[in-house]
């Protein structure tokens, strides 16, 4: 089944999918380019990342006229399938925060008449609050890490009062049975039926006025950062269909597989990408400690040795290869930059406020990310990561422990 259950960053196609991948994501910023420069095509789509939880899939269940809901362990190989109360209980009974919103979306979705099945992420349901911050009064709710303020003076703001349950839906599945329906991003919810008891909210990012056309300035920038970034592809691309093997492989003792970890690395410290000179000193220091850490673990002779034989591999690839890899560290930090370009536009097209819970209050933040749809099939999402993933990492989840979806 082609399904939605992990969307990855753009900048990461270059080290998941080679010079392939990293074409795609040219590919991408030309497109977001398009857009603004009032020239978007219609095969080309931007949503709004929202941060809820669970992911809920729902619909009529492939060949019968039964409804169900589900999280993303519809997809597992015994699925959980829910059609009654009883299966909500079956299945997520060591989850009870869980088991307590599925059974509302068993109570609510249906009145949506939903066609298909969709799949979206639950915003509220019991959990909403009605809030004065920063002197705004507002319907406010936390799904996730970003606590969402629906203002007073909005339309939606009597509706969300009054509503059970909250939700965005972003992706819709057509097919004749489960394990051969397939994804198509981007989801019309002016086709589905009104309810006085769901918020149904569209994740396709607002109108964007005149102020975020590209100005001069800015297109001189993404100019200079495609140069940078297609000279780099040019001296990495083989290099960077090598490491691309390697994360396939899932081997976790290999440049590909570590390499990609690493730049992960830096996102969770919250710290920018260094020099290229620096990053491949740390990235060296960083794999030979991981490799000798893993061959310490072993007892048997052999099983040390066949360790020893891919720190060697490793750093033989790193010193071959050292001009690729600095490319390949400045060609992600070209297409992080562009891409943090566009998510500034996007931002100010949005309608609802987004906040972090501190321990002083809430703090204002900006929205998880966005997505980028070309064809509603190949979709990848545009995050600031030293912002929201930093966030994410480290800021309390409106989930109770032990009930967070698997």
């Amino acid at each position: 089944m082609s399904k939605n259950t992990h969307l990855e960053h753009l900048e990461d196609s270059i080290l998941l999918d080679g010079e392939q991948g990293a074409k795609d994501a040219f590919m991408f910023l030309d497109e977001l380019a398009r857009v603004f420069t009032g020239v978007q095509k219609n095969n080309f789509k931007i949503t709004t990342k929202w941060d809820g939880a669970p992911a809920v899939f729902c619909g009529l269940y492939p060949g019968t006229d039964k409804f169900f809901v589900g999280t993303k362990s519809v997809f597992n190989v015994n699925a959980k399938i829910n059609f009654t109360n009883e299966d909500v209980d079956h299945n997520h009974g060591n989850s009870p925060g869980l088991v307590s919103k599925l059974k509302d979306c068993l109570k609510y979705l249906p009145e949506l008449g939903i066609k298909g099945i969709a799949q979206g992420d639950l915003l509220f349901t019991d959990d909403k609050k009605e809030k004065n911050i920063n002197g705004t009064d507002c319907i406010l709710f936390q799904p996730n890490t970003i606590t969402y303020c629906i203002p007073k003076e909005d339309e939606l703001y009597g509706k969300a009062s009054k509503a059970k349950l909250g939700v965005v839906f972003h992706t819709k599945y057509t097919g004749n049975s489960i394990e051969n329906m397939n994804a198509s991003f981007g989801y019309d919810v002016s086709q589905l039926n009104d309810s006085k008891n769901v918020l149904v909210l569209s994740a396709e990012t607002g109108q964007l006025g005149a102020d975020t056309l590209l100005t001069e300035r800015e297109k001189n920038s993404l100019s200079k950062l495609k140069n940078t970034s297609q000279t780099s592809l040019g001296n990495a691309s083989k290099f960077l269909d090598e490491v691309a093997e390697q994360i396939k492989t899932k081997d976790q003792l290999v440049i590909g597989t570590r390499l990609k970890i690493f730049f992960n690395k830096y996102v969770r410290e919250g710290k920018k990408l260094p020099s290229d000179k620096v990053f491949v000193k740390e990235f060296q220091q960083y794999f030979e400690t991981e490799v000798k850490k893993a061959a310490d673990k072993v007892k048997t002779p052999k099983a040390k040795a066949a360790k020893l034989t891919k720190l060697y591999d490793g750093l033989d690839m790193i010193k071959d290869h050292e001009k690729a890899l600095k490319s390949t560290v400045n060609l992600y930090s070209a297409l992080q930059s562009a891409k943090e370009l566009f998510i500034r536009k996007l931002e100010k097209g949005e309608r609802f406020g987004t906040y972090l819970r501190t321990e002083n209050g809430y703090k204002i933040t900006a929205p998880e990310g966005y997505v980028a749809i070309q064809d509603g099939n190949n979709a990848v999402k545009l995050v600031d990561r030293l912002s929201f993933s930093v966030a994410n990492f480290n800021v309390e989840k409106n989930w109770v422990a032990g009930d967070k979806p698997q």
